[in-house]
C-alpha cells in the first residue's frame, strides 16, 4: 500500500509544485496589482508608479470613454479580484459600481477626488462643479482630470493612498509626484502666456471641457452633452445659433465623437470655426496626460486668438 502511494505521490509531485507555484505567483501579482477604474485616471496613476513593481492596470476598454453609464463585465470583476487595490477618479463617476463591487472583498478604493468639492459643489479653483441644462441642475460635473488644478490634487490623493499600501516605495511615489506637478506647473504657465486678453464666448458639446475651457479664459454660453442615447433637437440647435449671434461666440468646441456632426453644424450657421479637444478618455488619442493637455491648451489659445 505504501508502495502504491509513494508512486502516487511521485507522480503527481510535479503537478503539485506548478499549481503551488503558480498560487504564490498569484498572490504576490496581486500584492502589487492596483486597478485603475478608466483611462484618464490610469495616465495620472502610471507616472506615480514608475520605478516600482506596482503593477497597474486599466479597468475600462479603451473605447468607453466616460462611465457615466458604465456596467461591470466579467472580465472586470476577475480584474478587481486580482487586484489589490481599485483607484477611481471619484465625484460620482463611479459611485453606481464600484462601492457595490467591492463591498466585503477587502480591496482597498483609492478616491482621486477626496477633498475637491464642498457641499455646494464647489470645487477647487472653480465657481461651481454642477452642471446644468435647461435651467436646472443636475448631477456634479466630475470631469476633474480636465483641469490642472484638480489634476493637482487627484496626483496628491493617489500617490497618498499607494504610499499607505507600499510603504517601501514612499521615496519612489513622492520623487514622481513631485516631477508630475512640476509638468502640471509649466503647464499652468503656459496657460498663463496663452490667456491674456479677456474672457471669450464659446459653445461646447461636451462637458468633459467645462474645467478646461474656464481655465484658459472662455466662458460656455452654451453646453450639450452628446452621446448614443442622447441628442439635440433641430430646435434646441436653432435656439442655440440665434443666441449665439448676440453673445458673439468665437468657437465650437467638441470631441472627435458623436458631438462632432452637431458643433460642425452650429458652426456653418454661424460662420464660425470648429475646434476639436482630446478628453483623454481613449487611448487611440492620448499616450501621455501632459502632451495631451498642452496640445488641449494650444487649441483653445488658438481659437481665442485668431
Amino acid at each position: 500500500m505504501k508502495s502504491i502511494i509513494n508512486k502516487i505521490t511521485a507522480a503527481l509531485l510535479p503537478l503539485i509544485l506548478v499549481f503551488g507555484l503558480a498560487a504564490c505567483s498569484d498572490v504576490k501579482t496581486a500584492d502589487k496589482a492596483v486597478l485603475t477604474s478608466f483611462y484618464p485616471v490610469y495616465l495620472i496613476a502610471e507616472r506615480l508608479v514608475e520605478g516600482t513593481d506596482i503593477s497597474l492596470m486599466n479597468m475600462a476598454r479603451p473605447q468607453t470613454g466616460c462611465l457615466h453609464d458604465y456596467q461591470l463585465t466579467s472580465l472586470d470583476m476577475r480584474l478587481l479580484s486580482k487586484s489589490k487595490a481599485v483607484i477611481i477618479n471619484g465625484a460620482g463617476m463611479e459611485h453606481s459600481f464600484i462601492e457595490r463591487a467591492v463591498e466585503n472583498t477587502g480591496i482597498k478604493v483609492i478616491d482621486s477626488s477626496d477633498g475637491l468639492f464642498g457641499t455646494e459643489g464647489e470645487a477647487v479653483g472653480h465657481e461651481e462643479a454642477f452642471h446644468s441644462h435647461d435651467g436646472h441642475d443636475h448631477e456634479l460635473n466630475s470631469h476633474i482630470w480636465m483641469s490642472l488644478k484638480m489634476a493637482k490634487a487627484q496626483a496628491e490623493n493617489i500617490c497618498a493612498g499607494l504610499i499607505g499600501l507600499y510603504p517601501q516605495y514612499k521615496k519612489e511615489l513622492e520623487s514622481n509626484k513631485e516631477l508630475f506637478l512640476a509638468d502640471i506647473a509649466s503647464l499652468e504657465k503656459l496657460e498663463d502666456s496663452e490667456n491674456e486678453g479677456g474672457e471669450f464666448n464659446v459653445i461646447s458639446f461636451n462637458e468633459a471641457f467645462h474645467y478646461l475651457l474656464e481655465e484658459n479664459g472662455a466662458f460656455i454660453t452654451a453646453e450639450i452633452e452628446i452621446d448614443e442615447n442622447v441628442t439635440p433637437t433641430a430646435r434646441e440647435l436653432a435656439e442655440m445659433t440665434d443666441s449665439a449671434g448676440s453673445l458673439n461666440v468665437k468657437a465650437v468646441f467638441c470631441a472627435d465623437d458623436n458631438g462632432r456632426v452637431f458643433a460642425e453644424t452650429v458652426g456653418r450657421e454661424l460662420d464660425i470655426p470648429v475646434y476639436i479637444l482630446d478628453p483623454l478618455t481613449y487611448t487611440v488619442s492620448s499616450d501621455d496626460y501632459i502632451k495631451a493637455m498642452e496640445r488641449n491648451i494650444l487649441t483653445v489659445s488658438e481659437a481665442k486668438n485668431r
